[in-house]
């Protein structure tokens, strides 16, 4: 990746050093835990953020998501909102804002604009909210409040 948002080339990382495996496997012991707030957020989060311009894909029951990322699709208003949260200190994400088959690692593949029509749809829509298993129930109150307070505005 040149940059948060270009890949200019597939790549793999395989390697680990005895250091970075001690401290996996210390984060390892830790993962039911961390993955069980971060269900327990998103699910505060599905309960409380409610909007007409929200839509948040609802669980499932055949599946377990570890939610590591939160991500709300916003109809209007995505890059404004995530501006305003911005301004109170609250760190928002557009995963991929530019679609994979459209990344400069992917020319070869010869797809282009239009191709994938839906994907390139979520890309303009999609905001990952916070989610983090350190995110406090009243930082997510302030969160919820402040987004849907902004889209009733909009």
């Amino acid at each position: 990746m040149s940059d948060r948002i270009t890949v200019e080339e597939w790549g793999v990382v395989s390697r680990m050093d005895t250091i970075q495996a001690a401290i996996l496997k210390f984060r390892l012991s830790k993962i039911g835990a961390i993955i069980a707030k971060r269900r327990e957020n998103a699910k505060y989060y599905q309960e409380k953020l409610h909007h007409q311009l929200i839509y948040a894909p609802p669980c499932r029951d055949d599946e377990f998501n570890t939610f590591h990322t939160y991500v709300i699709q916003v109809e209007k208003h995505r890059d404004d909102l995530q501006s305003h949260l911005k301004n109170l200190g609250i760190k928002t994400t557009i995963h991929y804002p530019v679609p994979i088959h459209l990344q400069p690692a992917a020319r070869s593949l010869d797809y282009k604009k239009g191709d994938f029509p839906v994907t390139e749809k979520q890309a303009e829509i999609i905001l990952t909210l916070p989610v983090s298993q350190f995110l406090t129930r009243q930082e997510q109150d302030i969160i919820i409040k402040e987004t849907i307070s902004f889209l009733d505005k909009a």
